[in-house]
């Protein structure tokens, strides 16, 4: 079977006048010897008589098959179903055959328009990208320098980048940051000098009372000193309390080495478990004073302490456990008050003025850390502080 055209005088619909016109899109026209064979539901007699008045031939010489259901009225002029299959007998007895298919989904125009929509979103997408970086980047430096904020307010000043509202956000951030250290740093004097009008008429008293008898005035200078070293213990307070501190990048455990060998020295029973370097960004003199603090509490409580040092997602962590009395677990929060003391166990009789573990607090907070506090099963006391830990 080999497609072709009619002959002469034998077109589908008649005698063709002038050259034939191109076939729609999807149309097939060929002869074959024989009958084509049917193709999905045939066409209903009144509609087969209809295409043979047409066509001027006998219904019997007409064939029509449609994939749905065919009308009993006959296709209007230049209108196609959607896929047919129609054949006509000619008079030698050769079968001219008209096939029409259907287009599916997607058809050629409507996947030239998708691709034009794709190629347009691929173009798109990345001026998009930038746009919206563009715009947020502003908004990302505001919430990391509100979080450095929280970790040490002597920080850098925010840039003024960004639209007219984010910059008005960035000065009133920036005005706020300079209002608080300005207002820590006059706290911090204020109190320097408080301390330091007082140490004055204490040594006067101390001087004018040494002509008391021995009993009295062994009294009265053990009040005295009591209490220049609460005014020392209060200063030290408020320094670690000023977020006004220098930051360098250190060695945590190198650092923590030294306070143990220190220790070692006073023949005090301290051991650290053997690791790698750990780097911090952190203020020397405020995190020595957090491990020596803890180091204290340890041995006036516990009479040895063990230390571990580790990396854990992203943190620092170090862990002291001693062997002392604990800490009751509804107090475990409150120890972290200023002046707060337990007296059944921690009071002045072996030292300090509840600002310790205050003070350890306040260092801890100002690197961005925390600091917990649980009682060990065997007995004694384990204190855990969590130091953010800068990738390298």
């Amino acid at each position: 079977m080999e497609p072709h055209g009619p002959g002469p005088g034998e077109g589908f619909g008649g005698p063709p006048e002038g050259p034939r016109p191109p076939m729609p899109y999807g149309v097939t026209l060929r002869t074959a010897a024989s009958a084509p064979a049917p193709r999905g539901l045939p066409a209903s007699a009144p509609l087969r008589a209809a295409l043979a008045g047409m066509l001027g031939v006998d219904p019997a010489r007409v064939l029509f098959f449609s994939s749905g259901d065919a009308s009993d009225a006959a296709p209007g002029p230049g209108t196609l179903p959607g896929s047919f299959l129609a054949a006509r007998q000619l008079r030698e007895g050769r079968w001219l055959i008209v096939e029409h298919r259907a287009e599916g989904f997607p058809n050629a125009l409507q996947r030239r328009a998708m691709l034009l929509f794709a190629l347009g979103i691929a173009a798109l997408l990345p001026l998009a990208w930038l746009f919206a970086y563009a715009l947020s980047a502003p908004i990302r430096r505001f919430a990391e320098a509100a979080l450095r904020f929280g970790r040490d307010a002597s920080g850098p000043m925010l840039p003024r980048e960004g639209p007219a509202e984010m910059l008005l956000a960035v000065d009133s951030f920036n005005a706020m940051q300079a209002r608080l250290n300005r207002m820590l740093q006059e706290r911090t004097h204020m109190v320097g000098a408080i301390a330091h009008d007082l140490r004055t008429p204490l040594t006067r008293l101390a001087f004018r009372l040494d002509d008391l008898p021995a009993p009295l005035g062994e009294k009265v200078n053990a009040d005295i000193q009591e209490m220049k070293s609460m005014i020392s213990a209060a200063l030290d307070f408020i320094r670690d309390r000023s977020l006004n501190t220098g930051r360098e990048r250190l060695d945590f455990r190198l650092l923590v080495e030294s306070i143990v060998d220190d220790q070692r020295d006073l023949d005090h029973d301290v051991t650290l478990e053997p690791g790698a370097a750990i780097t911090l960004n952190g203020n020397r003199i405020a995190l020595r004073r957090l491990v020596g603090n803890l180091l204290d509490n340890a041995l006036k409580y516990g009479e040895r302490a063990r230390l571990r040092l580790r990396v854990e997602q992203g943190l620092c962590v170090l862990e002291i456990d001693d062997d002392g009395p604990g800490i009751p677990e509804q107090m475990q929060q409150r120890v972290f008050d200023p002046f707060f003391r337990i007296e059944a166990s921690r009071n002045r009789d072996t030292g300090g003025f509840g600002l310790g573990l205050a003070s350890v607090h306040a260092i801890v907070l100002d690197h961005g850390g925390e600091i917990t506090l649980a009682n060990r099963r065997g007995g004694g006391l384990r204190v855990c502080v969590s130091l953010p830990a800068p990738s390298p």
